[in-house]
């Protein structure tokens, strides 16, 4: 799912590339000018504040925010604030472009950055963005105005500062000052800023003049560029897709079973990578999951094969990470062979093991409380994650199990998640770009303090992790598919289901990053 974080995992700005279907590029005479582009979000980001809440920052966050500096869809550094940079395990060096604004026509300078980091890095501040973008090493940072430089300097050796660090967005000093001004504003330096916002309807974005310093130094007099963006919330897919044929919207993700009719239309469109299942299972006390037998038990009782095919309509294969996007550094398949295979008899004899006994009604049952699962999943998935978590109830009924399935929007999973803790099993797809990202879910503090949703307490996978954030290269790498390996041999989590997530095009075409559900916004172009 979406995750409403995030995933975030934002992490939303990490890494990856965007496989898209590409006709030859058109002519200037083809480019429609300073049209109104219209894209489709199946729910309401809520609060703006890339500081407080991740979501916007993966649908449409760099619309109005920078970065110090941005990837291709290859996955190529490129500039992004910073016209040039030095980074290693230690310091990280970053010379901003000159002449760079804010939408309240403020100069954005090196102190600014060095503000804006400087409140991330602090723990006390509680942000997002804290141990996901931001390294949880302590950490200084330097500015200097007349040489427009940020130097960051790591406590000790931390790896991906510059894939982490340096695509945190921006806030310029204003919403600094003020941030609750970036609930429902936007105070960036990115492309676009933020005119109108309708609540659970649309959120229209006007494009700023004189921007130059997007990726790879892109700005917004490239001809076809929109001059307005309007971002609309259309929950059903099957709208988006109708949408889509009909003109009324120019960009939108299309699930499954209805993209074979947009493909016959010819639509451009760019697909993403993307985890579409997994099992996190609720380890808080009291909860059937804080027990290891009775999480190798239920993984045991499931044909994960099965289960991609239904949940992917036959399109998707076996997980085989928890980071999709092939272009992420530390790429390998750290699934296999780690989880307990399907095997219904050895789950039940699991659970007899964990104290489980089963009734004469086929019920199980221990010290007089019956073995009840609240599985939760978010239908604006598509068909295929209900009819999967179904499937899913079905198996574990079968062992015994009482299962309910709960159906959450987004303001419910976050509720849930972030505040209630009120569930047992999720079944989400977190959009995890790089390794670091997974930690602060599956380790630390369960929310309010931090994002460990499920309470997680793996030794093996936080120390692994540790050690990994302090080693670069292959062997930082090996160290990170460890710790995700020792996540997969406890079912502490599931990986199950990965395929692409398609987003078609009427009449335009845009790039993404990979991780991205949003386009590059200086990649946008409008056609006639």
């Amino acid at each position: 799912m979406r995750t409403p974080l995030t995933v975030a995992i934002a992490a939303a700005l990490v890494t990856g590339c965007g496989a898209a279907a590409s006709p030859a590029a058109p002519r200037s005479t083809d480019y429609l000018k300073d049209g109104t582009f219209v894209y489709a979000l199946p729910d309401d980001p809520g609060i703006l504040d890339p500081y407080r809440n991740i979501m916007p920052i993966g649908e449409m966050g760099s619309l109005t925010y920078d970065s110090l500096v941005n990837l291709t869809p290859e996955g190529k550094v490129v500039s992004g604030l910073a016209e040039t940079w030095k980074s290693d395990a230690t310091t990280s060096a970053f010379t901003l472009k000159q002449g760079i604004t804010c939408s309240d026509g403020s100069a954005l300078t090196a102190s600014t950055v060095a503000r804006a980091l400087t409140f991330l890095k602090d723990p006390k501040n509680q942000t997002v963005l804290y141990g996901l973008l931001v390294p949880t090493t302590p950490f200084t940072v330097k500015a200097d105005d007349a040489k427009r430089t940020v130097t960051v300097t790591m406590k000790t050796p931390t790896a991906l500062v510059l894939e982490t660090l340096g695509r945190v967005p921006i806030v310029c000093d204003k919403g600094l000052d003020d941030p609750k001004l970036l609930a429902a504003g936007s105070v960036g330096s990115g492309p676009y800023m933020l005119s109108e916002l309708v609540r659970g309807d649309h959120y229209t974005f006007t494009r700023r003049p004189g921007y130059t310093w997007g990726p790879d130094g892109a700005g917004t007099d490239a001809p076809g560029m929109p001059a307005k963006i309007v971002v609309k919330i259309v929950p059903n897919p099957t709208t988006r897709a109708n949408l889509l044929l009909s003109g009324q919207i120019h960009m939108g993700e299309v699930s499954t079973a209805d993209r074979p009719r947009l493909v016959s239309r010819n639509l451009e469109r760019y697909e993403i990578p993307a985890i579409l299942g997994e099992l996190w299972f609720n380890q808080r006390d009291g909860r059937p999951g804080s027990d290891p037998l009775v999480r190798r038990a239920l993984t045991a009782a499931l044909d994960l094969d099965e289960l991609v095919s239904v949940a992917t309509a036959g399109t998707g294969k076996r997980a085989t990470s928890m980071i999709a996007n092939s272009a992420q550094p530390c790429a390998a398949d750290t699934v296999t062979g780690q989880l307990p295979a399907t095997d219904p008899a050895q789950a039940a004899a699991l659970l007899d093991q964990a104290g489980w006994a089963k009734g004469a009604d086929g019920t199980r049952a221990k010290n007089g409380k019956k073995l009840q699962v609240d599985l939760h999943y978010s239908p604006s998935e598509g068909p295929g994650t209900v009819a999967a978590t179904e499937l899913v109830a079905k198996r574990w009924q079968a062992i015994g199990a009482t299962v309910k399935l709960t159906a959450d929007d987004v303001s419910a999973a976050s509720r849930a998640m972030f505040e209630t803790g009120d569930f047992d099993v999720y079944w989400a797809g977190f959009a995890f770009g790089l390794p670091v990202h997974i930690v602060p879910w599956a380790a630390g503090p369960v929310p309010p303090k931090g994002q460990n949703i499920t309470g997680i307490d793996n030794p093996a996978f936080t120390e692994l992790a540790a050690q990994a954030a302090a080693t670069t290269g292959a062997a930082g790498c090996a160290l990170w598919n460890q710790a995700e390996q020792a996540l997969f041999k406890t079912a502490d989590v599931v990986p199950i289901a990965r395929a692409d997530r398609a987003f078609f095009f009427h009449k335009s075409r845009a790039q993404t990053e990979g991780w991205l559900q949003q386009p590059i916004p200086t990649s946008i172009r409008m056609l006639k």
